[in-house]
């Protein structure tokens, strides 16, 4: 219990959901990776830590495909998602794309099943 508080399987983001995080090997230098679809995050203000590293976030479409990677969420939200929301609304019609991610519901489904 000790070990998953201090380094967690999963992440609880704002739409309820506790996504896995993928770790990199030991000796790589690498950082902790959270794949998690974009909708799922509205909401959140900033980008998680583990022991005091900062989680790549790994931003996917509906589809789940990667719309993005960042390090550093406030700012993505701010200079990124506009031009992100921009080329996918139309794409994914279904799925809610507002202009204020910060005040909007994060949801894992379509704007119709309310999830």
């Amino acid at each position: 219990a000790d070990l998953d508080r201090v380094v967690p399987e999963r992440i609880v983001v704002p739409s309820g959901s506790r996504i896995r995080v993928r770790y990199p090997q030991v000796g790589s230098g690498g950082a902790p990776v959270l794949a998690v679809k974009l909708q799922e995050c509205f909401g959140m203000t900033s980008t998680p830590t583990i022991c005091g590293v900062t989680v790549v976030m790994e931003l996917l479409s509906p589809a789940q495909r990667p719309l993005a990677v960042t390090d550093d969420l406030e700012s993505f939200w701010r200079e990124v998602y506009p031009h992100v929301r921009a080329e996918n609304r139309g794409r994914y019609a279904k799925h809610p794309w507002p202009q204020d991610p910060l005040t909007a519901e994060a949801r894992r489904g379509t704007k119709k099943s309310g999830i």
